[in-house]
């Protein structure tokens, strides 16, 4: 993972994002107005790994790539050039608030991010 297990990410399942983009383009009352799309609370990296830990019952392996590493590697790799003009957005903190949509849209479910773990592991929920 780049930079910091510390840093704060929000996600959102790509099924939920769909749901919600139909959601929003078929109600007129939404035209003109700035959303976030609905999501969970944001979680570290380090809390994800912990979560996917206590799903698959494992201890799972990871390291923290260095941002200098990512300089270094850039050099010999393309695919790490091309990485480097998204780094700064892994050094801050990502958060996102769906509080709006949540109120406007309260019937809407939002996958929990460790039933999407469970899916792309495979894994019964």
């Amino acid at each position: 993972m780049p930079v910091s297990a510390l840093t704060l990410r929000t996600l959102i399942w790509t099924p939920d994002a769909s749901r919600a983009m139909a959601l929003l383009g078929n109600t007129e009352s939404a035209y003109g107005q700035t959303w976030h799309l609905p999501c969970e609370d944001s979680l570290t990296y380090q809390e994800m790994i912990g979560l996917a830990q206590s799903i698959t019952d494992e201890k799972l392996e990871y390291s923290v790539i260095k941002l200098w590493q990512f300089k270094l590697g850039s050099y010999v790799n393309h695919n790490l050039k091309e990485l480097q003009e998204l780094l700064p957005r892994y050094q801050v903190d990502n958060h996102f608030s769906s509080d709006k949509f949540k109120a406007v849209f309260p019937e809407f479910t939002i996958t929990p991010i460790d039933s999407g773990i469970r899916q792309i592991l495979g894994e019964a929920d």
